[in-house]
C-alpha cells in the first residue's frame, strides 16, 4: 500500500467510527436497544457511500466488497451500548451534546471530501454539480 492508500483507508475509519458514533448516540439518547443502536450506527456509517457507489455505477458498492467499514461501524455501535460508556456520556447533557456536535462535525467532513474523491477516482471529468452532490451524499 502506498502512502495515499493508508491516508486514504484510516480517514474512512475515522469518518466511519464518528458517524456509527453519532447514529448510536442518538440511538442511546432514545433509549434503544441494542439492536437498534447498531442498526442506526451502522447505517448511518455506511448508508451515504452505498448511495453514493450506486450513483457512480460503482457496484457492489464498497462496504459489501470490504466489510471492514461495516464491521468499525458494528464495533463503534457496540461500545457505546455499553453501560459504563453510556453512563459516561449520559451523565452530563453538556457532554452529550458536545459529543455528539462533534461526532456530526467529524463525520460529514471526512465523508464529504471522500466522496468527492470517489468521483474523481471513478469519472474522468465529474462536472462540479456531480461532486457536490456525491460529497453530500456520501
Amino acid at each position: 500500500m502506498d502512502y495515499q492508500s493508508i491516508v486514504t483507508f484510516v480517514m474512512e475509519m475515522a469518518g466511519s467510527v464518528a458517524f456509527a458514533a453519532s447514529g448510536a448516540m442518538v440511538g442511546v439518547e432514545r433509549n434503544m436497544d441494542i439492536f437498534g443502536v447498531c442498526i442506526l450506527g451502522l447505517t448511518t456509517a455506511v448508508g451515504g457511500g452505498v448511495i453514493r457507489d450506486l450513483i457512480l455505477g460503482s457496484t457492489p458498492p464498497a462496504t459489501f466488497q470490504n466489510p471492514i467499514y461495516a464491521a468499525v461501524a458494528g464495533a463503534a455501535a457496540l461500545v457505546l451500548f455499553l453501560p459504563q460508556v453510556r453512563h459516561l456520556l449520559m451523565w452530563d447533557q453538556a457532554l452529550f451534546d458536545r459529543s455528539l456536535f462533534w461526532m456530526d462535525t467529524a463525520g460529514p467532513g471526512i465523508f464529504t471530501v471522500m466522496g468527492i474523491r470517489a468521483a474523481f477516482g471513478q469519472l474522468v471529468q465529474p462536472g462540479l454539480f456531480l461532486l457536490v452532490f456525491v460529497g453530500v451524499v456520501t
